[in-house]
């Protein structure tokens, strides 16, 4: 009977715990607010820091559609997303340049569907932070897409990265998870790491000139996944590693052999630096790659490269231009003070030396 009896309290005991951390579970979910953001003040806020100002942790701000003047800092634990999931028209430009559009410190943050620009330096830095999750962004114009500093265990994925300096930037930044991002048409390296190991980097799209940049921490991390039955970015059969590509269209996906049609190429990548690829995509459904080359802005990418191009030329012709009239400078002297010699009579006149003006030209970000 004592044994039926002490079995009886424990399983009281046991449901009354189980009932009390339900209802702790419920008080805060009901904790966490909804906040609205709209620029056609219909919202809570019209400034998306304001919201995030006020929100508590938890709390999800809702965006709405329009183009927001900020710099944006993430200072807490909240979910920031634009209603309508399209970065084309939820977009964050940086009211100051010289600082990043969006700066998140805070771990377990989530940052979603947004269009960023605006900033020469970073588009979104992530600093000291883990468990964040940076989905359905399109960053452009920076001189860093997307920057983790001193952050691991982060998922950086379905993001469209161009016009920027550097696509992706890790810096002492472990154990993160990029997947799935359009990485193209950045006139520098499409992605970096700098002492940054055992990052899962597999089924992006990289189209750069220089994919990867050439650095020995390379080899310390992990550029495709498991093979997983599941569509990949290029619409192939098969989640496994990326679709290495460039400007001309001639990268190492799109040369590449897949002689039993499985969207695998049929051997593996060297990555610059060190590390594998060991399941390159292959284009195996043509008009996906079409579908993501209508997602950039190709034209953009070309002029600004031209824009580069002019600005170098002007200054070599100004260097030659001094050049030969310095030369010229010292072949007259020198015919001058012979004539000086040879003659009695006045020497020869002296014709002015007309020099332009060369104008640099600058890209405007």
């Amino acid at each position: 009977m004592r044994r039926v009896k002490e079995k009886n309290l424990r399983v009281f005991k046991l449901t009354a715990l189980t009932i009390i951390l339900a209802v702790l579970c419920t008080c805060s979910a009901a904790s966490a607010y909804n906040l609205r953001v709209s620029s056609a003040e219909e919202g809570d806020y019209i400034s998306i820091q304001a919201a995030i100002d006020q929100a508590d942790a938890g709390d999800t701000i809702f965006v709405g559609p329009g183009t927001y003047i900020e710099n944006i800092k993430i200072n807490k634990e909240v979910k920031l997303w634009s209603y309508s999931r399209k970065p084309e028209d939820t977009i964050i430009r940086a009211a100051d340049p010289m600082e990043s559009t969006v700066e998140i410190s805070a771990d377990r943050a989530s940052f979603s569907g947004f269009g960023i620009e605006g900033s020469e330096k970073t588009g979104i830095l992530l600093t000291g932070v883990k468990s964040c999750y940076i989905n359905n962004n399109r960053i452009q114009g920076a001189e860093s897409g997307i920057h983790l500093n001193n952050s691991e265990s982060n998922i950086i994925s379905n993001n469209l990265i161009t016009l920027n300096e550097k696509g992706i930037r890790l810096e002492s930044s472990n154990s993160n998870d990029v997947q799935s991002n359009l990485i193209a048409y950045n006139y520098g390296h499409g992605i970096s790491l700098e002492a940054s190991s055992r990052n899962l980097i597999y089924n992006n799209y990289f189209k750069n000139a220089e994919n990867v940049e050439d650095n020995a921490e390379n080899a310390n991390n992990t550029w495709h996944s498991t093979l997983t039955v599941r569509q990949n970015i290029v619409r192939g059969p098969y989640v496994a590693g990326n679709f290495w590509s460039n400007p001309e269209g001639k990268g190492y996906s799109d040369t590449g052999v897949d002689e039993n049609s499985n969207g695998i190429c049929d051997t593996s990548y060297n990555i610059i630096g060190g590390g594998t690829d060991e399941s390159p995509l292959f284009p195996k459904v043509p008009n996906a790659v079409k579908a993501l080359e209508s997602h950039l802005n190709v034209s953009t990418y070309e002029q600004s490269l031209a824009d580069r191009e002019n600005t170098t030329s002007p200054e070599t012709s100004v260097n030659e231009t001094e050049e030969a009239t310095e030369l010229e400078v010292e072949n007259t002297t020198s015919e001058e003070a012979s004539a000086e010699k040879e003659s009695p009579g006045p020497g020869p006149v002296i014709g002015g030396l007309t020099m332009g003006t060369a104008y640099l030209l600058r890209r405007n970000r």
